[in-house]
Formats: C-alpha cells, structure tokens, sequence
C-alpha cells in the first residue's frame, strides 16, 4: 500500500517517470517510485497525468473539478492569473474540487493561493504535495467540508495563512505535514469541527497565531509535533471543546501566549512536552475547565503568570521544571497527588495572585512551593474546599507545613501547623461519632480538652507569649479565690501561716497574690498554707503551674531555636 511508507517516512523521496500508456481516463501514466531513508525503494504507484492548460479549461467552463488518483506538475492559479490578465489577488472559483489520492509535484510551488473552492465538499483525501513550497495562502473553502485526511506533505514549508474554512467539517486527521514551516497565521476557522487528530506536524515552525475558532469542537488529540517552535499566540479558540489530549509537543518552545479558550472545556491531559518554554502567560480559560492531568512537562520553565482561569487541574503530574503559577485570576487550582522536584511558584511579586481555592492533597514536594501564608491568604485557599474531607484538609497543611520550614518561612511554618491539628482533631471527632454515636462520652470530652489545652492556651506550642499570658491568667484566678474564700467563707477553707499573729495578713488581697505565686511556680516557701477545702486547690494550681511553665518552655525554645 502507498499510504504505510509515506506514513512512516515523513521526508518524500521518490521518482516519477511518465509513460504514454492511458490510465483511468487519462492520456498518460505517471509511474512514482517511493524510497526509504536508505533509498531503498518500498513501493511503485500509478497516477494519471493531467496537465494545467486542461485544469485551466475546465475552470473557465466553471466544470467540476474531478482529479482523483492524478498526477499534476508545478499547479499554479498565479500562472492563471497571468495567463488571463488578472491581479495577483483576484479570487478563482474551483467548482467542486475533490482530489483524492492525487499526487501534486512541482519544482518551486503548489499555488493554491487565492482559490475559492465552491460546493458542498472539498477533498484533498490521500493526496501528496511534493517537496516544494504548497501555498493555500488566502483561499476562501466556502461553507463546505474541508477534507484534508491522511494527506502528505514533502519536505517544503506549508501555508495556509489568512485562509477562511466555512462552517462545514475541517478534517486535517491523519495528515503529515513532512518537514517544513506550517502556517496557520491569521486562518478563520468559522463554526465548523476542526480535525486534526493523528498529525504529524514536522520539525518546522508551526504558526497558528491569530487564527481564529468559533462555536465547533477542535481536536489534535494524538497528534505529534516536531523540535521547531509551536506557536499559538493570540489564537482565538471560540466556544467549542478543545482537545490536545496525548499530543506529543517534542522538544521545542511551546507559546499559547495570549489565548483566548473561551468557555469550552480545555483538555491537555496525558500530553507529552520535552525539552524547551512552555508559555500559557495572559490566557484566558475563561469559565471553561482546564485539564492537565497526567501531563508531562519536560524540562524548561512552565509559565501561567497572569492567565485567568475558572478551574484548572494538574492532578497526578511529576512536576519536574519551574512552574509559574501566578494566575492573574483562579477559582480552583488542582495539585492533588502531583510530585513537585523542581519550583511550584504561586508567591506573588508586587501584585496579588488571585487564587481562591487550591487543592494539594497527596502532593510530594522533593523540591518547593514558593508560597505566603499571608498574600496567597493559605487560609482560605484550603478551607474553601468543598469538596475535602477534614483529614485531606488537615494533610494539605502538613504538607505546606513541611515546605514551609524547608524554606525559612518559620512564622508560616506555626501558622500552617496550628491548622493541621485543628482539621486533624475535628477529623478524629466527627471520625468516631461516624462510627458509633455512643462513642460521643468520650469523644466530645477529648475533643474540648485538646481544642483548650493544646490549642486555647498556646497553639500547639507556636506562640509562647500566649502561653504566658494564660500563666498570668490561671495565677490571677487563684490568687481571687483564695481571697474571697479566705475572707468571706472561711468555714470551706483558709490560708494559715506559720508567721507570728501579729505578722499574719493573709486575709489582704497582695498576700493572697503572694501565696498563689509561690504555689503557682512550686517554690513553697512554708511560710503559707493551705487549710480545708482549699487544699486541692493549691494543689492543682501547683500543678498547673508545672504544666504551664513547661509548656511555656517548650514553645519559647522552639521558638529562639529557629
């Protein structure tokens, strides 16, 4: 078969040699020899010769223009043109085209140039364009389909800038587009489905900037780009779902600079880059879903800065480059599960990054997220989750904990630890009574003793001032009781002293203060004690002194260490 060589070697090389033999209604016989890169020759295939002067006769009788399985040299409408006397930019109708398996050789150019292609369809299906330049640049293809499937291109560069397609199908499927430049620059692809599932795009630039999409679906699923640069800066995507999924970009820089999505969902899940920049900066998703999942991105900086978006998704990607991440607007950004070994940067500079919910759960960071607790307001971009159970809650903020103290960030690192307990014991309550709801005894008892303790009194051991605070506190309250019990009930207890009566003034409010501090801090004096009822009074404020101090210890060391 012809079409598996020529799929397999993207660069043509054949050999045609011209027969006077008739062939399917044509007077001659091309006989096209296809070689390997080892010039090896792979197979032999026939075509009918046809020459332009009768091309150009059926298009001044505007006949159909039916050139299946023939083999046309150095095609021109600009030697039209002249022929007849027209400027350079003059439109010429070709009625009903269809082309299929046709070989178009040349020596310079296959000019299709300013060609409007008239009737319900137009096919290039299986044809073959030589190694020279194919020129489609400024033709109008009408409101028909526009079939250009399994066509192969040489090694020329392609154009079809400024092309206008109408709202029919645009099949490009399976299309090799061989090894030189492919334009696409300012094409208007109007409301039509736009195919180009399973191309090959070659090594050449491929430029599609300013092209414009409407309301019909596009898709490059599968399709395979060469090294050159890919670019589509400022292309308009229109309303339609849009498909890159399992594209192989290949090395090369890779611009969407400046696109505008529109609401259509965006999907580049399981896509392949390597080596080179890969630029999303100012697009616009617009109220779409943007799926990355799964995406592989090479090495070279990735660049979102500035871009809006309603919902994006990295999910499961191995984040091995810098990824700029300051969106310009997001509502939701997806890292779950992603493994970060390089830059995840979402810290603003100067301006404020506008992210409103983002998901990390089962994240690994080998490398570091550039993030402010403050600015990024971290808060809210994890409890605005609707749709996280408390313990990923409480994991998210583990795990920007970690990073945190990874980057010096040790006031965000106590901040981001504080909200991991708290999602963390909310999580093991609503846990148990989930379970059981008997278990409510003692799990809400455990919940209130921890939320006061560890949380109330000194935030998980991050904030020492707090502590000392609560120190002077729990020391004012005993010294109050003792007081009043001591002056007002002393048949439920007192303070007795070991001082002479004369030098006993217990019962004043400073002496009371006086025996609740050397209680508080253990020192124990001898010289006060106390009696009744008010014993285990002391002793808990001896314990809680204890408890206190050394809590107050911790936090503060902790705190000088760092």
């Amino acid at each position: 078969m012809l079409e598996s060589p020529l799929h397999e070697h993207h660069l043509l090389r054949y050999h045609v040699d011209i027969e006077d033999k008739a062939l399917r209604g044509y007077k001659q016989t091309a006989v096209i020899s296809f070689f390997d890169e080892n010039n090896k020759k792979v197979c032999i295939h026939k075509f009918g010769v046809i020459s332009n002067e009768e091309i150009f006769e059926r298009i001044d009788k505007g006949e159909d223009l039916s050139l299946n399985n023939a083999y046309i040299k150095n095609f021109s409408l600009t030697d039209y043109r002249v022929n007849k006397g027209l400027d350079d930019s003059v439109y010429i109708k070709l009625m009903n085209l269809s082309a299929k398996k046709t070989f178009f050789d040349c020596d310079v150019t296959n000019d299709f140039s300013y060609a409007e292609f008239s009737g319900d369809k137009t096919v290039f299906e299986s044809a073959i364009f030589g190694n020279g330049v194919t020129n489609f640049s400024n033709s109008d293809f009408g409101n028909g389909d526009v079939v250009f499937k399994k066509a192969r291109f040489g090694s020329g560069s392609t154009n079809f800038q400024s092309v206008k397609f109408g709202d029919g199908l645009v099949s490009f499927n399976n299309t090799n587009f061989g090894t030189g430049n492919l334009s696409f620059v300012d094409a208007n692809f109007s409301n039509g489905n736009v195919d180009f599932k399973n191309t090959y795009f070659g090594d050449g630039t491929i430029d599609f900037k300013f092209a414009k999409f409407s309301q019909g679906d596009l898709s490059f699923e599968r399709a395979s780009f060469g090294r050159g640069k890919k670019d589509f800066k400022n292309v308009e995507f229109g309303g339609g779902k849009i498909d890159f999924r399992r594209v192989e970009f290949n090395d090369g820089d890779v611009s969407f600079e400046g696109v505008e999505f529109g609401n259509g969902k965006v999907s580049f899940r399981s896509s392949e880059f390597k080596h080179g920049y890969k630029s999303f900066e100012f697009a616009d998703f617009a109220q779409g879903e943007a799926q990355f999942e799964l995406v592989d991105f090479g090495s070279g900086n990735v660049s979102f800065k500035n871009a809006k978006v309603a919902e994006i998704s990295f999910k499961n990607c191995a984040l091995n480059t810098y990824m700029d991440l300051r969106f310009g607007e997001c509502i939701r950004l997806d890292l779950t599960n992603t493994i970060v070994r390089d830059i995840l940067d979402v810290k603003p500079e100067g301006e404020k990054v506008v992210i409103e919910e983002m998901n990390i759960a089962g994240m690994r960071i080998l490398g570091r997220i550039f993030i402010d607790w403050r600015v990024n307001n971290v808060f809210d971009l994890i409890y605005n989750q609707n749709n996280t159970s408390l313990f990923q809650k409480s994991e998210q903020f583990r795990i920007l904990k970690e990073n945190f103290r990874n980057n010096g960030q040790y006031v965000d690192e106590d901040m981001a630890y504080v909200e991991f307990k708290r999602c963390e014991s909310k999580a093991h309550l609503k846990d148990a009574l989930a379970k059981n709801k008997k278990n409510a005894w003692y799990a809400y008892p455990n919940y209130y003793f921890q939320k006061y303790v560890f949380d109330f009194i000194g935030h998980y051991a991050t904030a020492p001032l707090r502590v000392l605070l609560n120190m002077f506190i729990a020391f004012t309250c005993f010294s109050i009781l003792y007081f009043v019990v001591s002056e007002f009930f002393p048949w439920f207890g007192t303070v007795a002293t070991t001082l002479p009566s004369e030098l006993n003034h217990i019962h004043e409010f400073g002496n009371s203060f006086y025996f609740s501090a050397i209680t508080f801090l253990t020192v124990g004096y001898g010289d006060y004690f106390a009696e009744g009822y008010l014993k285990p009074f002391a002793a808990l404020e001896g314990f809680t002194g204890v408890f206190l101090m050394s809590y107050f210890t911790v936090a503060f060391v902790r705190k000088i260490l760092r």
